[in-house]
């Protein structure tokens, strides 16, 4: 284990160990919960937001929106998330339980199901390896995480991953891992680490936040973290070790995305967009 691993592991308190044991019973309904998400689509210079069941993408930053077709198995599921190669236009991912995984590569015109290999579609959370296009993460309710490194194709499961269900799965090329990356895991209760070999999960530094909803870094600086929760926006400096509260006067949000220029872009619990320039102190609608 080399020194930067050693360092963020001895930085994890007693506290988030023991609180990393805890089941929270009470939560696991909140998980079922249908909120939006968003990302940031770079070939694309393009945002993608999920909302009540439908994809939506936005090439203006937010000031208006264009419906992706999808296929007619997301009538019977429920979509959850979009995630797409940072260097393979055109190609979208999307998933969410009864739907499991499908891809499409000419804008939503077709959709190709992805599910061979997995045990069920009760897919909560994917994404992408954030330089490997063909290398996908996906986590199934009650089993655990399964990794494709053919673009879905073929499937194997790799982890159980944490104990509490898992809301969002973000892969990071952050330097420190032994294997190419790390895994971002987020919970109800917490945000969970783990290096892509899959070398256990571990809580990140202690948030006293209350309930947590989503997580995004910068691009060209990784350690720099952003986590929405209950009690507000929060951000770290150092991947997660440590957290600390942005004061700002936004609303509380449900899901985070950043742009490669460092704009913070945020959804609400009913959709509507956000956008910071100044690391989420302030924040302006779209067509401010």
């Amino acid at each position: 284990m080399n020194k930067i691993t050693g360092r963020f592991w001895r930085a994890l308190s007693l506290t988030s160990w023991v609180m990393a044991s805890l089941s929270f019973v009470s939560m696991a309904g909140a998980a079922e919960e249908a909120l939006p998400s968003l990302s940031y689509d770079q070939t694309g210079e393009r945002l993608l937001k999920v909302q009540a069941n439908q994809l939506f993408e936005s090439t203006d930053g937010g000031a208006a929106w264009t419906m992706i077709p999808l296929p007619d198995e997301v009538a019977e599921g429920r979509l959850v998330t979009v995630s797409e190669p940072a260097t393979a236009e055109q190609a979208l991912y999307i998933a969410g339980p009864s739907i499991g995984v499908q891809r499409s590569t000419d804008h939503g015109e077709t959709w190709q199901e992805l599910n061979d290999g997995l045990p069920n579609q009760d897919v909560t959370a994917l994404d992408v390896h954030r330089h490997q296009p063909e290398t996908l993460y996906v986590v199934i309710a009650d089993d655990g995480l399964y990794q494709s490194e053919d673009a879905g194709t073929t499937w194997k499961k790799m982890d159980s991953g944490p104990a509490q269900p898992v809301r969002r799965l973000i892969h990071s090329d952050m330097e420190g891992s032994m294997q190419t990356g790390w895994l971002y895991a987020v919970s109800d209760d917490a945000v969970r680490l783990s290096m892509d070999c899959f070398c256990g999960w571990r809580p990140t530094g202690e948030l006293d936040a209350g309930r947590v909803y989503d997580l995004a870094y910068k691009l060209d600086d990784p350690e720099h973290v952003y986590v929405a929760t209950e009690q507000g926006l929060w951000r770290s400096d150092n991947g997660g070790q440590e957290w600390q509260q942005v004061k700002g006067d936004g609303p509380t949000f449900v899901t985070l995305t950043l742009a490669p220029q460092g704009t913070l872009y945020a959804l609400d619990r009913e959709g509507e967009l956000m956008r910071s320039e100044d690391q989420g102190q302030t924040w302006t609608p779209p067509d401010a």
